[in-house]
């Protein structure tokens, strides 16, 4: 069973909207089932569920189904009697008896064996269920709420998750978006991980400096907030000052690194050039530095070509708070602005007309 974790309330407003339809209808007996990314923050929307409802002084009991083979899952949730299986030397409760008259929380549901999914619909139904290697009926009265990082309809469809249970799970639908889609929550939450691991470390940390917290949310975190919690983590552990800097953050960079990287020799070299002139110095220290790992021959012919210049058509351009397509966006705009037609815009590029359209006229909404 998972250990617990603080819920924080987070601003955004999609996240406000779920604790709205949460406030709902929380009081009734709907059940919920949560989606979004691994480490999205599902175990905290249950969390805030248990809190906001009416068996808030019951126990609130957590379960990854993804982190048990088939036979163990079933004990987990079900509990076993002594020589049910062969390290089974004792009785043991199970979560649905430790969660009775609170809520149980699975997660990565579909992660569940069909014995395991056939043994949750009957406790659905029925409201009783046996241990492993028993015979007696147990009641209990355990709100449930499922959750995944899948695609559930699309389980259900392989016949990977019972049609059955998956209606009687569904109730509320709550999907959280991924952190990258709401980077208001990433302040907060910085500061609730760095009172959380101050404490623990013994240390004075307070705040964190505004360039650290602002390249915290440039980042994607595709590991999302429980990312987030691990990076925080380490910086508290680097600090030596009461705020958290930049040198604490040594892995910021590295996924616009890569992307950067990875998209880099599909350019023409004049669109390498004006996007090099734009970059931080720190960054190109580090795209340099990964390039001269990955090809150390070839990029020694090639460094000097890169190497940090001021613009001669108007100085460098503050991408402080900009992603890959708004650096392009703005290189295109730029070059539009420095000729007199679209086609020498492009022609100073080395791309073709509708591919500085393309960057020109990108949206937040396209990516």
């Amino acid at each position: 069973m998972n250990q617990q974790t603080t819920f924080i309330e987070l601003p955004s407003p999609p996240m406000q909207a779920i604790y709205n339809i949460i406030q709902q209808v929380v009081k009734s007996k709907i059940p919920f089932f949560i989606t979004g990314e691994t480490g999205v923050g599902k175990e905290g929307i249950a969390r805030y569920i248990h809190e906001s409802s009416l068996r808030r002084d019951k126990p609130f009991i957590a379960i990854n189904c993804g982190r048990f083979s088939a036979e163990l899952l079933q004990s987990e949730l079900f509990g076993h009697e002594a020589g049910a299986f062969t390290s089974a030397i004792r009785q043991r409760q199970g979560a649905f008896e430790a969660a009775d008259g609170g809520i149980l929380f699975l997660d990565e549901v579909p992660e569940m064996s069909l014995d395991a999914q056939k043994m949750l619909l009957r406790v659905l139904d029925t409201a009783t269920f046996t241990r492993l290697g028993g015979n007696e009926a147990l009641t209990v009265d355990v709100h449930i709420i499922a959750a995944t990082n899948r695609d559930i309809v699309k389980t259900v469809a392989e016949k990977e998750f019972r049609e059955d249970l998956y209606y009687r799970l569904k109730g509320m639908m709550l999907h959280l978006p991924p952190l990258r889609e709401r980077t208001e929550d990433i302040a907060p939450l910085v500061t609730a991980f760095i009172t959380e691991f101050s404490t623990e470390y013994g240390k004075n940390v307070t705040g964190i400096a505004s360039e650290a917290l602002k390249r915290l949310e440039q980042a994607a975190w595709p590991g999302n907030i429980r990312q987030l919690r691990s990076t925080v983590q380490t910086a508290v552990a680097l600090a030596t000052v009461d705020e958290l800097e930049l040198k604490d953050f040594p892995d910021i960079y590295p996924e616009f690194v890569q992307t950067l990287i990875s998209i880099w020799q599909t350019l023409p070299s004049e669109t390498q050039h004006a996007i090099w002139e734009t970059l931080p110095l720190e960054m190109q220290h580090a795209i340099t530095h990964e390039l001269s790992t990955r090809a150390p021959e070839p990029w020694r012919t090639l460094q000097a070509s890169y190497m940090p210049k001021t613009s001669e058509e108007g100085g460098l351009l503050n991408i402080e708070n900009m992603n890959l397509n708004q650096i392009l966006r703005a290189v295109s705009q730029r070059r539009i602005e420095q000729h007199t037609s679209l086609r020498e815009a492009a022609e100073s590029l080395d791309i073709d007309l509708r591919t500085l359209q393309k960057y020109a006229q990108w949206e937040e909404s396209e990516e």
